[in-house]
């Protein structure tokens, strides 16, 4: 109910949808109350597990469908160096590591295949000098 109402909400769902701040939206919350799952609802074929089709029923009985095979930034859609640098950018500030070495590590990710002893890279994680 949450990913949908905030979806609603925001017109889009992304990685920024884990962060406190979205998940206590009070648009959300509100939405997520006029949320309700079809208890049997027509039968779908989706490729992969992680399907769904969405119709929003107005109080006027308009009805918008919208059918998802899978998410953007996964396998079957392909995986872009902007779908992983806005999850990264959306899930490390919560790490507390600071903005320079968030933004350190993703260079080091980028040019992965450079790295010479995973170890360095490892510590960039931990290391908050």
């Amino acid at each position: 109910q949450y990913f949908l109402a905030s979806a609603v909400a925001d017109r889009d769902f992304s990685w920024v949808h884990a962060t406190p701040e979205k998940i206590h939206n009070p648009v959300a919350a509100r939405l997520i109350g006029l949320v309700e799952a079809d208890p049997s609802p027509p039968p779908a074929h989706y490729d992969w597990s992680w399907g769904a089709t969405v119709t929003i029923i107005t109080k006027s009985g308009a009805r918008y469908t919208s059918t998802v095979d899978a998410p953007r930034g996964s396998g079957p859609r392909g995986i872009e160096w902007s779908d992983v640098d806005a999850k990264y950018r959306a899930l490390l500030p919560d790490s507390g590591l600071p903005a320079k070495r968030i933004e350190e590590i993703l260079a080091v990710i980028h040019g992965f295949e450079r790295v010479k002893n995973v170890l360095d890279f490892t510590e960039l994680l931990f290391s908050a000098s």
